[in-house]
């Protein structure tokens, strides 16, 4: 900082272009540019910069001094930040998948249950067809045995009926026979009478036929 002339005691704020430095030589355009970029230095205008942009590089330095104090503290509590996301991140992931997991099977029992609901309503069909079935076959069982019971009855009558026509064929064909035999019992019996007549009361029953004529005319049909 320069002063006044003795005539005067007011302090006077430094000025650029008055550093002393003439001019830096060992500067590269390319490099200066880079630390410019990357760190906010510029080196080509420093010689030529006032009290004031002097300061805000003091600012800056307090600033990172402040900084650099509590990163040890940012560094833990950013750790603890990112690997808190990931985890919860990895939590959210794993809740979803086994939800997912959970879900696909609750989907299978319930698929299993409503087929297994079906399969008994199919289950209840069929024993109700089987049912009818049954109840018809039944029912033709009975119409047949009772047909066939219907049709016993009906050849033993016949049996009976046909029975009952050949033993009266029968008797019917022996009635002449019978007939035959008691009018030739009857023609005997008065043959006998006549002959004992005869032996008895002589010639007198003359008149009357002999026993082997009376024989003779019953079997000429006389």
């Amino acid at each position: 900082m320069e002063f006044a002339s003795s005539k005067s005691t007011a302090i006077v704020k430094y000025e650029g272009k008055k550093s002393g430095i003439h001019k830096v030589h060992s500067l590269d355009k390319n490099l200066v540019g880079l630390t410019k970029n990357y760190f906010g230095i510029n080196l080509e205008e420093l010689p030529n910069m006032t009290d004031q942009e002097l300061a805000e590089y003091a600012d800056r330095a307090a600033a990172m001094d402040r900084l650099i104090e509590v990163l040890p503290i940012l560094e833990k509590h950013f750790k603890t930040l990112i690997e808190g996301q990931v985890k919860y991140e990895q939590f959210v992931a794993n809740v979803q998948k086994d939800a997912a997991a959970a879900a696909k099977k609750i989907d299978q029992q319930i698929l299993n249950v409503f087929l297994a609901g079906k399969g008994y309503q199919q289950h209840i069909r069929m024993m109700g067809e089987k049912a009818a079935n049954g109840i018809r076959l039944l029912d033709a069982e009975g119409r047949s045995a009772l047909m066939l019971e219907r049709m016993d009855f009906q050849t033993a009558l016949q049996i009976v009926a046909r029975r009952h026509q050949s033993g009266a064929r029968r008797i019917q064909e022996k009635i002449p026979l019978m007939e035959r035999r008691e009018a030739l019992a009857e023609q005997v019996r008065k043959e006998r009478e006549e002959r004992k007549d005869l032996i008895t009361n002589g010639s007198r029953s003359s008149q009357k036929k002999g026993f082997w004529q009376g024989i003779g005319d019953w079997f000429s049909g006389r």
